[in-house]
């Protein structure tokens, strides 16, 4: 037998007897609402009871607690509801809803821009409070970009981490934006800044500035303002400079031979090629050379090299020699060894005892660069050159940056 469903209104319409769809409203308790308004009325005449005045409208009224203004806020819109009136007028113990003004329907323009809100002698609503305001923004911001030449100033950077290394540089607390100059190295959020360019200089707010063309070691650049640079130095707590290799005329070549009696030392560089029977040695005669310094004789210091893993367990041959005054020999070597630290020779040779070494006093370098740089150690103007390997030549950091 075939079921015949029934509809929604023939199941609505079909006798109900347990009452289910006798369901009757929810109704409010009919006091809730006048007791929360009585509750809200009385704290406002409990301010009053307490601080002697109305909300709003005591001696410092145009500074005000934000629970004061909140109730000056609640009377204010009582006061605009003439029904408020009728409701509290019972329990309106300081006469504030007295003399409140009927509510009304605006009928213009006017009407409607007569509002307690707009005649307030204070108007709340147009006062600034808890605003930022924009302090001056830069004429330009500088963004990174990549450096497309950055492989001008990668030998600068390596040089200089070599400089470090070796005592040369050192790095210092940045302490002062007038020592930001071209050439100059800085350590910034653990990246290195080098300043190729100082243009467009100018004095702004009586101190100086100028926009700097700087290159990173991760082979970006920015153009950045000078007291952007040093602001940025300074709220970084790593932030350093690094200092100068300035290394002045450390000796005089003692061509005449005339020698100072009150002379800090005298010693001598020294530059050797090796004799060593090693065909892999051998191969490189004529481009391998060993710079040395010591403050005694050369012949001295050679005269055991054929057991000295220093000179490869081989006898040498000098072919360079000058005599230095009045010099760190200590500085002296480290200099000469950073700035041809590209061109040395990785090499390792059994020590004593089979322990491996390292020599790190010979280079892959020709004779006339070495003859080159020592003049211009004497005049002290070896500060921001380095030496390119692959073009065999000393390269100007001015000329880099060009």
């Amino acid at each position: 037998m075939k079921r015949v469903r029934k509809t929604l209104d023939e199941l609505f319409l079909e006798d109900d007897p347990f009452g289910l769809l006798d369901v009757k409203p929810v109704r409010a308790a009919a006091g809730d609402d006048k007791s929360r308004l009585f509750e809200a009325f009385e704290e406002i005449c409990q301010f009053i009871d307490a601080h002697g005045h109305v909300p709003g409208e005591g001696a410092a009224s145009g500074r005000i607690s934000l629970s004061e203004r909140r109730l000056k806020e609640r009377l204010r819109v009582y006061r605009a509801d003439q029904a408020m009136f009728e409701r509290l007028s019972a329990v309106d113990r300081h006469g504030l809803l007295e003399g409140i003004r009927a509510q009304t329907v605006p009928q213009s323009l006017d009407d409607l821009l007569d509002e307690p809100l707009l005649d307030s002698p204070e108007p709340d609503i147009f006062v600034r409070r808890h605003a930022v305001l924009r302090g001056a923004q830069p004429d330009r911001i500088s963004a990174r970009i990549p450096c497309s030449e950055f492989e001008k100033f990668a030998p600068l950077f390596k040089q200089c981490t070599a400089d470090l290394i070796s005592g040369v540089r050192q790095s210092k607390r940045f302490a002062n934006e007038q020592e930001i100059d071209v050439g100059q190295f800085f350590i910034l959020r653990g990246v290195m800044v080098y300043v190729a360019e100082v243009n467009e200089p100018h004095v702004r707010n009586g101190k100086r500035n100028a926009r700097l063309r700087l290159i990173f070691d991760n082979g970006t650049e920015g153009q950045n303002l000078l007291r952007s640079l040093a602001t940025e130095l300074y709220k970084d707590p790593s932030g350093r400079r690094i200092s100068s290799a300035s290394i002045g005329p450390l000796f005089e070549a003692a061509a005449s031979g005339a020698m100072a009696p009150d002379s800090l030392g005298v010693g001598r560089v020294y530059v050797a090629r090796s004799m060593s029977p090693d065909p892999k040695i051998a191969s490189l005669d004529g481009r391998l050379y060993k710079i040395g310094v010591t403050t005694g004789s050369v012949a001295d210091r050679v005269r055991g090299a054929a057991s000295d893993p220093t000179f490869l367990f081989a006898p040498v041959r000098v072919i360079r020699e000058f005599e230095v005054l009045n010099f760190d020999p200590i500085r002296l070597e480290a200099i000469l060894h950073r700035f041809f630290s590209s061109a040395r020779l990785a090499i390792d040779i059994p020590g004593h005892f089979g322990k491996p070494f390292h020599p790190k006093e010979w280079f892959l370098i020709d004779l006339a660069v070495i003859d080159q740089v020592i003049p211009l150690i004497v005049k002290g103007e070896l500060s921001g050159s380095y030496y390119d390997p692959d073009t065999e030549t000393i390269v100007s950091a001015l000329d880099a940056g060009e």
